[in-house]
């Protein structure tokens, strides 16, 4: 049995790329001819590059904590904008900016399959 997914509570800022990259297999054959095929069931995985602005030490320190607990390679659920479900991600790295009042985190999350 697995342990329950944490759901990512915080709303990224506007602007938020998306990236996707399908997984395709190309077999090429010798008078120039080649065929494509997706590489498996789930080879349309996306990436994202949210950054979440926060304020206030408790909620600094509340996304820092969990980001860290996740240690880059632990799935949580997140619902990116326009999209009208829960996703499975793992943040393999993201980047603090201290700006005064309030802190970003940028972040890369990449969809998985578990």
């Amino acid at each position: 049995m697995t342990a329950q997914l944490k759901t990512f509570h915080w709303s990224p800022r506007e602007g938020m790329k998306m990236a996707s990259k399908p997984s395709v297999v190309t077999v090429r054959f010798g008078d120039g001819y080649s065929q494509r095929r997706a590489a498996g069931l789930n080879a349309q995985l996306k990436t994202w590059s949210p950054v979440f602005r926060v304020q206030g030490e408790r909620e600094i320190r509340a996304l820092n904590d969990f980001l860290d607990a996740h240690a880059g390679y632990r799935a949580f659920l997140w619902r990116p904008p326009l999209v009208n479900r829960l996703v499975r991600v793992i943040c393999p790295e993201w980047d603090v900016s201290n700006l005064g009042g309030y802190t970003d985190f940028s972040c890369r999350f990449e969809q998985v399959v578990i």
